[in-house]
């Protein structure tokens, strides 16, 4: 078998992953083949400014990485050539919107869905302005244009019957992804959960894609029949606990328990909406709302436009915790939130630092509607009627949430006198992936002794010293920079609010 591995950045876990998986191959007595950046794109997920020290420090860690792998005559390590420059027929210069950027297509394929998810990602926003950050775009774009045909010319030569690749979403790696389908090529991208020595596997699909992980769901589930339920119901309690398990962090644990929001009345009619962040998902392609334009926080106010008029009805906008140190001034959907706060009577907005408890307020709610967040799977384990308002999600297929085709639908079910919950154990499913995924695929000699640090074969793998001190310095007197230069910033950093 032939396999491919392409290296940009070499961040922990993910460096380490790859070199696990190099080995297993290379013991298999498989060919490897590994393509390594030099430091020829004008821009990479890790190093977005271009900083040549981040450059060489990368390179040095990739360096001593290689040494500790101790690779043999089956692994061929090659260099990613210079980048080559790019005419005006080649690539546009300027897009009027992130949209116009989505729909950006190279060589036929979608290759502006991976840089605009990139951008977004950079700037917590999805909808930022394109034409201020008109050169980020460019270079994003020519360094994605730059990997997709490198790896085109690669996999021309050099026939690889497997390529692996993290997470799949970014410019940098979602032309490896659109390649292997064109080139009909065996694909596996790979995640590592927080705080567990193993790895996850999803074979020709992304860990974003709902219809992969619901068979995924559907296996695990079948494979395991002994103790499922008991587990699958941990995750639910550990999840409204606030207990770490297979989450980065907790967003409860600020939340005061049983607190609701003032003025809130039992009598009335009430819906609890739990937002997602938008940026998180918008450039994820297969992720576009089709009842509610350009998103959810449109749709939000379509709802409340309907209802505005009907004092039996109250709508409570809990914003995700997740977008507590995104200020709203920066980011278009804490904006578009602020406008239905202000225009609309029948809303109170729930932002993201405040302490008010989700669950008290999923509890004490009639109905719950989400589009696309974990709380609609758990509004649904928690027998509330669910309602996931067109948006996509990995539990979508599950049969625990309502899943209305229109507008008109989401407005029907919010309306209907004593709305069923659909059966709770089929939420069970969702628990169960979330925890049994914790036992992946082990470790053999990656050990993790931290979120971001961890030994491969003992070694802890960094970077020369001298490149490393460099970095760290001109990356000190460059924050320096930007402080002085940015006062609001400065404080901002001093006092981390």
């Amino acid at each position: 078998m032939n396999v491919f591995f392409f290296f940009i950045g070499v961040p922990t876990p993910i460096f380490e992953t790859e070199l696990e998986l190099i080995r297993n191959h290379d013991k298999s007595g498989d060919k490897v083949y590994v393509l390594q950046c030099q430091g020829n794109l004008e821009t990479c997920h890790w190093n977005f400014t271009y900083s040549k020290n981040k450059c060489a420090e990368c390179r040095s860690r990739f360096k001593n990485g290689w040494s500790a792998l101790n690779p043999s005559e089956n692994i061929e390590l090659k260099k990613f050539p210079p980048m080559r420059k790019l005419s005006f027929e080649d690539v546009p210069q300027n897009f009027d919107s992130v949209e116009e950027l989505k729909s950006y297509r190279y060589d036929g394929e979608k290759i502006g869905y991976g840089i605009a998810s990139s951008l977004i990602s950079r700037f917590r926003d999805h909808r930022f302005d394109t034409n201020v950050y008109c050169q980020d775009i460019l270079k994003t774009l020519r360094s994605s244009v730059h990997v997709y045909e490198t790896l085109k010319n690669e996999f021309r030569e050099n026939k690889p019957d497997r390529l692996y690749v993290f997470n799949g979403r970014i410019a940098n790696h979602l032309p490896a992804i659109l390649l292997c389908k064109r080139m009909d090529i065996e694909y596996y991208t790979y995640e590592v959960p927080p705080s567990l020595n193993r790895y996850l596997l999803q074979k020709n699909a992304t860990i974003h894609d709902p219809y992969a992980v619901h068979e995924q769901m559907e296996q695990l589930w079948l494979a395991e029949e002994s103790d499922r339920e008991k587990i699958a119901k941990s995750w639910f309690e550990q999840q409204r606990a606030g207990a770490k398990n297979n989450s980065i962090i907790s967003y409860t644990q600020h939340q005061k328990k049983d607190l609701l929001p003032d003025g809130f009345d039992p009598e009335k009619k009430n819906i609890a909406i739990f937002n997602g962040t938008i940026d998180e998902y918008a450039a994820i392609d297969s992720y576009d709302n089709p009842i509610y334009s350009p998103d959810e926080t449109a749709g939000i106010g379509r709802i409340l436009e309907d209802f505005q008029h009907d004092n039996r009805y109250m709508f409570y906008l809990r914003v995700h915790p997740h977008m507590k140190k995104i200020s709203r001034s920066r980011n278009s959907q804490l904006r578009d939130i602020d406008l239905l706060a202000s225009r609309f009577s029948n809303l109170c907005v729930i932002w993201p630092a405040e302490i008010i408890d989700s669950y008290a307020l999923l509890d004490s709610c009639e109905k719950v509607i989400t589009f696309g967040s974990t709380m609609g799977v758990e509004a649904a384990y928690w027998g509330k009627p669910s309602i996931l308002a067109g948006g996509q999600s990995l539990y979508k297929y599950l049969g625990c949430v309502y899943l209305p085709k229109s507008h008109e639908e989401v407005v029907k079910l919010l309306k209907q006198e004593n709305l069923p919950p659909l059966p709770t154990e089929l939420a069970l499913k969702y628990g169960y992936r979330q925890l049994s995924l914790c036992s992946g695929n082990p470790f053999k000699y990656f050990k993790k002794t931290g979120r971001n640090s961890g030994t491969f074969d003992g070694i802890a793998i960094q970077p020369d010293v001298i490149p490393w001190v460099w970095f760290k310095v001109t990356q000190f007197f460059r924050r320096v920079k930007i402080a002085i230069s940015n006062p609001r910033l400065l404080r901002s950093m001093l006092t981390d609010k």
